[in-house]
């Protein structure tokens, strides 16, 4: 990503593979490349949202949009984003202080990788002292947050709404097509994703849906903390940096039965430690191990707060409520007893 203009080229850089579409004055018709979170890791299984059939259909929506410019440039505005916080990724104080190199000058080690201008623009943000958004957390949420699930094959055909979620509620149903969100034509998955991104939250997205040929539009009620219902912490490398740089420790929420052998409340929390400093981060801060937290202990009290919460919202609130230096009380229990112990958040 070295040199890589960041005002036009913004994306889901946890991505294996991405595709823009653009005009040769730079206006961007669409984006094409996702990925769902799935499992423990939100990079296996990272080919389930692509297909060469749903690039085809969205390259031929590009051309579509080619056709029909320069008459279309302002529905296709939205698509650029606001502007960065830097041009380049090699500007990024972290990048200086790690000197990295172009790939060309040192084989490719040690150069700029995509997935790195969002760990840089995180660490940005939390090294200014600058409360950390949600949206630089649960980046790029895929729709089935909201309810409804989109084929890979088409451009961006509705082939599930679940029962009592936001897109039900707005009248959404199997079989539509998504024409438009937000003004912006509509070629793929990445293309909503980047609608959503972009979402104020509390708010709403406006969607132009083709309904057997038939246009209507309906309005996306985006609450407040929408996206949270996704996890940051399965994400390829934001996940690796919160845990190893803020806990030093990797979490999961306990399960119903756990819970209660600890005899502890359904709603209650129970993050259960699932190692302490993994390998891919041991070079980073190991703040658990040096306050004496151990796999397969259980976290049930933070601040004195006790309902469960998942690793994402245990990071989050490292990161978004304590500055560096503060601290933070934790419970945990060990062989059936309670402890308490202070975390340096650094």
């Amino acid at each position: 990503m070295w040199g890589v203009d960041l005002s036009i080229f913004q994306f889901h850089s946890q991505l294996t593979w991405a595709c823009f579409f653009l005009n040769a004055d730079k206006t961007i018709y669409g984006r094409y490349g996702s990925r769902g979170a799935t499992g423990t890791s939100g990079f296996k299984g990272n080919d389930k949202e692509v297909s060469i059939e749903g690039l085809k259909k969205a390259l031929q929506g590009a051309l579509e949009l080619h056709a029909e410019f320069p008459k279309n440039k302002a529905s296709l505005a939205g698509k650029t984003g606001p502007a960065p916080a830097v041009r380049t990724a090699e500007s990024y104080p972290v990048a200086e202080r790690k000197n990295l190199k172009r790939a060309e000058e040192n084989q490719g080690k040690g150069c700029i990788h995509c997935h790195q201008v969002q760990d840089f623009d995180f660490q940005a943000a939390r090294g200014s002292g600058q409360a950390v958004p949600d949206r630089l957390l649960w980046t790029y949420p895929m729709p089935d947050l909201l309810g409804f699930s989109l084929d890979p094959a088409e451009r961006a055909s509705v082939t599930a709404v679940k029962a009592g979620s936001p897109a039900a509620k707005a009248g959404m149903k199997q079989g539509d097509k998504v024409a438009a969100m937000d003004g912006q034509p509509i070629l793929s998955t990445a293309d909503v994703q980047w609608v959503l991104h972009q979402a104020k939250e509390p708010g709403s997205v406006k969607v132009q849906l083709d309904r057997g040929g038939q246009k209507s539009e309906v309005t996306l009620a985006l609450a407040a903390g929408w996206r949270r219902g996704m996890s940051f912490s399965d994400n390829l490398s934001l996940g690796w940096v919160t845990r190893g740089n803020v806990a030093g420790m990797r979490t999961q929420e306990a399960p119903p039965d756990e819970k209660q052998k600890l005899g502890l409340a359904a709603g209650g929390l129970a993050l259960k430690i699932l190692e302490i400093t993994p390998d891919f981060v041991k070079e980073r801060n190991q703040s658990a191990k040096k306050i004496g937290l151990q796999k397969g202990d259980v976290i049930v009290e933070v601040d004195g707060m006790k309902s469960a919460m998942t690793e994402s919202e245990f990071l989050a609130y490292l990161i978004q409520k304590k500055k560096a230096g503060m601290k933070a009380d934790l419970t945990y229990v060990r062989g059936g007893k309670p402890a308490k112990v202070v975390l340096d958040v650094p």
